[in-house]
């Protein structure tokens, strides 16, 4: 009997295991169901914490469709690209081989950055064809934002509520397929329930390869209940506080200006949340894991975006967001001369984009033309004579080379005293910008801007005469005491700069008298627009108003008759040249303050203006000088050509 069990005994420990096996089972499916239970829990708080913060989105308005001066594009879901027949998933190698048209999300799960996706067009030369696409692929879809929650494990007690924008395409200084884009609120939390029964403590919103930082309380945040607005650059789609004009001078601010200036869009977008990881290729969100990019295969920056994945943000939310800065340098509203300076920066920039794209759909193209532009420029400069004349007496024949030489010897000889009478230009540069910031917040001056409309050529004119009529007064005031100093050493009188000052105030009344005439005539001209060429003309005949008053000793109504007659049958001599020397002293103007925008980043917008100021007080006499020694060849050849008559009866 020995090693036999008893049956009963037998029996009893068959029933034991079945029910021990039993209980296990049920223990397993009481778990897995807990466990199914609270992913369910934590997906649900993850949904209702991703629509309770959800951005409103604000975009340029467009008055057209194609309307560049507006946003073109809406953040999407990616499913306007993914079974997409017109898409094209390629592998990067030589010729880029197509794998096959409408990849799925399945069909870019796991994939490499060896593969990117191509879209129909091409990037660099995007015309509208982008935009109808978008409209065709995206009918019928509402905007979309995805929702990612965020952890880094070296900085526990933290949750970053990721928002990714996907842009259909980018059109900026650069320009490519796809775009990514976002912000970021921050919680000190370290679930999706805990984030809930607390308020976020700060946010960020991505820009190019940077972005800026706001507590959740603070006064730039605007929010509607807990909901942030976004105000979207309008191309280049980075993310701001508000609506405005912002500079960039370095890579984390992009380089060139943002624009989120209004009338805007308002989007309420719908929100999708993104796992961490997705480990099922049949997964409507396979596409997390896809490594390629997100558009057509180009060098530097027009290549297409890699995804959210590749993003430092996406693992390391709280590195990223603590290395943002706190501010952006917005262009303030006005014109003062340093934002001029900003706005000549923007279009460089966006005009040296132009030729770098344009350079890589045709190099030989752009090599040629500049080519041919050089070319022109010399031989444009060929024809003066550059050799040195004596810059006195002011009235005799000079050609334009010869002015430009004698005018730099003047000012090289006699520096201090014309920056000085250059300095008016200093307290003109604060006038300009009060002027500019004032039409704005006066009503009856806003309405009259706002009745003009957006696109009205006689609210542009307006405008302009009001911001240049500070700088006319003087440009007039500086070419008076110039000519008056120049007339002294002529003389033999080196009068001192008050006393030069001092004459021209004398005369004030007949330079006040001219100029009011001069204005009156060629505003009415300009803003009748029928009238502008002849507004236009106008105002070349009257560029010799101070120095006729001044020299001639000629009141203001006479100057201007003066001033006419020594432009007739020189118009087109006297407007070329005198927009010679308004070029060179902007171009170097210009010059010189695009080396302070960019190696110092950091100026404060206030300082670069009165740094501008100061550097058009010091560039403006040299355009008085050489203005003085055009009037004196027009005063020269009339008289040659009197004498010439006379000699002829």
């Amino acid at each position: 009997m020995l090693g036999l069990r008893p049956p009963i005994l037998a029996g009893t420990i068959k029933v034991t295991a079945l029910a021990a096996l039993v209980l296990a089972m049920l223990l397993t499916s009481l778990t897995t169901a807990a466990d199914a239970q609270g992913s369910d829990d934590a997906d649900s708080a993850a949904q209702q914490l991703a629509e309770m913060y959800a951005p409103v989105m604000m975009l340029k308005a467009q008055e057209f469709p194609c309307d560049t001066n507006g946003e073109m594009f809406a953040p999407t879901s990616v499913d306007v690209v993914l079974d997409n027949p017109e898409i094209m998933l390629r592998e990067v190698s030589i010729g880029d081989p197509l794998v096959m048209h409408g990849p799925s999300a399945s069909d870019l799960h796991g994939l490499g950055e060896g593969f990117f996706l191509d879209f129909p067009g091409l990037a660099v030369d995007p015309g509208c064809l982008y935009e109808r696409d978008f409209d065709i692929f995206s009918d019928g879809r509402p905007p979309v934002v995805y929702a990612h929650l965020a952890r880094q494990p070296d900085k526990p007690g933290f949750l970053a509520l990721q928002y990714w924008f996907y842009w259909y395409f980018n059109v900026f200084n650069n320009l490519h397929e796809s775009d990514w884009e976002g912000i970021q609120i921050l919680f000190e939390a370290s679930t999706a329930e805990e984030a809930l029964a607390s308020e976020p403590i700060e946010v960020a919103y991505a820009q190019h390869e940077g972005g800026e930082t706001a507590a959740w309380d603070a006064e730039k945040l605007e929010r509607d209940g807990t909901h942030p607005v976004v105000y979207s650059s309008k191309g280049s789609h980075a993310s701001y506080y508000s609506s405005a004009l912002y500079l960039g001078r370095r890579g984390n601010q992009g380089f060139g200006c943002d624009n989120t200036d209004g009338p805007s869009d308002r989007l309420e977008p719908e929100v999708v949340v993104l796992p961490d990881t997705v480990d099922d290729p049949d997964d409507p969100l396979a596409w997390v894991m896809f490594e390629g990019r997100w558009g057509e295969r180009r060098d530097g920056s027009f290549n297409g975006p890699t995804g959210p994945t590749d993003k430092e943000r996406w693992l390391e939310p709280i590195d990223w967001q603590n290395q943002l800065r706190s501010s952006s340098v917005v262009i303030p509203a006005g014109d003062s001369q340093g934002s001029q300076t900003i706005s000549l920066f923007c279009n460089a920039v966006e005009w040296g984009s132009g030729v770098l794209i344009r350079f890589t759909q045709s190099p030989a193209r752009v090599i040629i033309t500049s080519g041919l532009v050089f070319l022109a420029t010399m031989w444009l400069v060929g024809r003066t004579d550059w050799s040195g004349v004596a810059p006195l007496p002011i009235r005799r024949r000079r050609r334009a080379g010869q002015i430009l030489r004698a005018a730099a010897r003047t000012y090289r000889s006699s520096t201090v005293d014309l920056v000085t009478f250059g300095a008016i230009y200093v307290p003109i540069a604060l006038v300009v910008g009060l002027i500019g910031g004032l039409v704005a917040t006066i009503p009856f001056l806003g309405d009259i801007h706002d009745l003009t409309g957006p696109l009205s050529g006689t609210r542009i004119v307006m405008a302009g005469l009001a911001i240049s009529l500070p700088h006319v007064i003087g440009f007039v005031a500086v070419n008076a005491m110039v000519s008056t100093y120049a007339a002294g050493l002529e003389s033999g009188e080196r009068r001192s700069r008050s006393e030069s000052a001092r004459l021209v105030w004398r005369r004030r009344r007949e330079l006040a008298s001219g100029l009011g005439r001069a204005i009156v005539i060629v505003g009415a001209l300009l803003i009748s627009l029928v009238g502008a060429p002849w507004g236009v003309r106008q105002l070349v005949r009257y560029q010799f108003l101070a120095q006729a008053v001044m020299l001639d000793g000629l009141d203001g109504r006479q100057g201007l008759a003066r001033s006419s007659d020594l432009v007739t049958g020189r118009w087109w001599h006297t407007a070329i040249m005198i927009a010679s020397f308004n070029a060179v002293v902007i171009a170097g103007g210009f010059l010189f303050s695009l080396i302070l925008l960019v190696l110092l980043p950091s100026l404060p917008l206030w300082l670069f203006s009165a740094i501008v100021a100061l550097i058009n007080g010091f560039l403006v006499p040299l355009v008085s000088v050489a203005q003085l020694l055009l009037f004196g060849d027009a005063v020269a050849e009339q008289d040659n050509a009197d004498r010439a008559e006379l000699l002829a009866v």
